[in-house]
């Protein structure tokens, strides 16, 4: 057996863990500089609030009827997941994180795999107090499906076998996990339409339609496990840091400051993971949706003479390109750095005569990160990624950092 927890509504469910008062309320979370909406409380959901809907558009349905909005809290949503995966790790002794918000758990030696979900339900929201929802299923696919359904029905934990016929005809085909929109059109063609008629097809018929990808879903719905638990994930080859500008930007040094930062993080993230990049692209764009102003995009990509993922060379090169591409008269909404062909670190190649510098810029990033670990992002920084940072990213709504910022902790006490 195989369980999927996964949290529900979980964005809004972490600012409701810190405002109680917001229980049976709408909510909803926008999206990068306030855009859309990316996380609907069910309540919200019942006012049609569709998802990824933008504010603009939905702004009145907001204020008639009092909707809750706020800014996406990422800090705060990354550290409520890493607490309830650390709760989920101690149920089950293989364990995938999937995303922030789910995680598939082995239960084959479980003698009682819905006592314990029950369990891990109760435990995830006394720890954590976030609700999750939990599908059983002896394969991914159907624990996944297990778990919409649970989701519907307000069930909390479900399980769903290949012979569940009901089930399986419940969920529409372009609903099961791993299908979308494009191999969903081409199974209506051949009159499929739901998971059952898709478990229940001829395995040639599935294979015409969308390979071996497809396939392998089919089996799954048919309960042979196709797909299997990933406890570590694979390393990434390439990483990409940027965010649209809170406003429009013009200006050289503005442009500079943001990929300073992005360069920044993307070999912070880079470095956590042991990795090297080979090579690195930087890009910038003009708002594609202004057909009254000019468009521009452009991009610049080097190669490394050596792997690094040295903070400093990253940002200097990532500066020097984008003064190569910048065109003055434009209007830029979003710049960005990738890092390519990223290597596990200890395949270094090393560069004889950089030596010196490489030693010192690594004890200078270990000491940074050292800092902002315990401090905070703004403890320290170099001085090409700026101070004021007026183009960062618009989050007018935000809510504090209440478990990672120590001026922004939760304070209990009386008037």
């Amino acid at each position: 057996m195989i369980a999927l927890a996964d949290c529900n509504n979980f964005y809004v469910s972490c600012e409701r863990v810190f405002r109680p008062s917001l229980e049976k309320c709408p909510v909803i979370i926008l999206s990068n500089n306030d855009g859309c909406a990316v996380a609907r409380s069910n309540e919200a959901k019942q006012l049609g609030i569709r998802m990824g809907a933008p504010y603009y558009q939905v702004r009145n349905i907001c204020e008639r009827y009092g909707v809750v909005v706020f800014s996406s809290n990422y800090e705060l949503y990354g550290d409520m997941s890493r607490r309830i995966v650390s709760v989920l790790s101690c149920f089950a002794p293989e364990m995938e994180v999937y995303s922030i918000d789910e995680s598939f758990l082995n239960l084959d030696k479980v003698g009682n795999p819905h006592g314990l979900s029950r369990q891990i339900r109760k435990r995830v929201g006394d720890w954590t107090g976030i609700p999750i929802s939990i599908g059983l299923g002896p394969t991914k696919t159907l624990a996944k499906l297990a778990n919409r359904l649970a989701k519907k029905g307000n069930e909390g934990c479900l399980e769903v076998g290949p012979g569940d016929r009901e089930s399986l005809r419940s969920v529409a085909v372009e609903d099961v996990w791993g299908i979308g929109n494009r191999y969903a059109a081409r199974l209506h063609k051949v009159g499929i339409r739901n998971a059952l008629e898709l478990a229940e097809a001829p395995s040639v018929v599935v294979r015409k339609a969308g390979g071996v990808t497809l396939e392998r879903t089919h089996r799954e719905l048919a309960g042979l496990r196709c797909i299997n638990m990933e406890e570590v994930s694979q390393p990434r080859k390439n990483t990409c840091s940027s965010r649209s500008f809170g406003r429009p930007v013009t200006a050289l040094q503005e442009l500079e400051e943001a990929v300073a930062n992005h360069a920044v993080k993307a070999a912070s993230r880079i470095r956590r993971e042991g990795s090297l990049a080979r090579g690195l692209q930087v890009f910038v764009m003009t708002n594609r949706f202004r057909k009254d102003l000019p468009q521009y995009v452009n991009s610049r990509t080097m190669v490394f003479s050596e792997p690094t993922d040295d903070p400093i060379n990253i940002l200097s090169n990532a500066c020097r390109m984008i003064r190569e591409i910048y065109r003055s008269g434009y209007s830029y909404k979003k710049a960005g750095v990738l890092l390519l062909d990223l290597d596990q670190g200890g395949n270094r190649q090393r560069n004889l005569f950089n030596e010196g510098n490489r030693v010192k810029h690594e004890r200078l990033a270990d000491a940074m990160e050292k800092l902002t670990a315990t401090y905070g992002q703004r403890a320290a920084f170099l001085a090409a990624q700026g101070i004021a940072r007026p183009w960062r990213m618009k989050r007018k709504r935000l809510t504090p950092r209440y478990t990672t910022s120590w001026q922004e902790l939760p304070v209990v006490g009386t008037s």
